[in-house]
Order: C-alpha cells, then structure tokens, then sequence
C-alpha cells in the first residue's frame, strides 16, 4: 500500500513539471528500463539453459562419468 502511496505522488510531482523537464524524465526512465534488461540478460550464462539436463539419458554411469570429470 505505501508504495502505491509513492507512486501517486511521484505521478503528482511529474504533472508539476514542464513540458523539457517531463521529456527528461522518462527519457530516464527509459535509460533505467533499457540498463536493466541488459543486466540481466548478462547474468544468465548459456551453461546455465543447457546444464546436467542436456541429455535427458541420465544414468547413473553417466552421472558417475560427469562427477570424476
């Protein structure tokens, strides 16, 4: 609840702007939106899609196999 409570005044402060300093402002938010996807489209590594799961065989040779490697 507090924090819709912080987005309305947020929202209230926005309206107050003018019409540069609005443009600015999402301009920044959009910087924001644009830097976060591409973290965290860098934190997941392609090892991670494929792992142990890759070959759905499992056994437990091949388990064994993969643990003294």
């Amino acid at each position: 609840m507090a924090n819709i409570a912080h987005v309305e005044r947020i929202i209230s402060e926005v309206s107050d702007l003018e019409e540069k300093e609005k443009l600015l402002f999402f301009q920044k938010i959009e910087d924001l939106f644009l830097n976060s996807d591409d973290q965290q489209d860098s934190d997941i590594s392609i090892e991670s899609v494929f792992g142990l799961w890759k070959n759905r065989n499992i056994t437990k040779e091949t388990l064994r196999k993969k643990a003294w490697m």
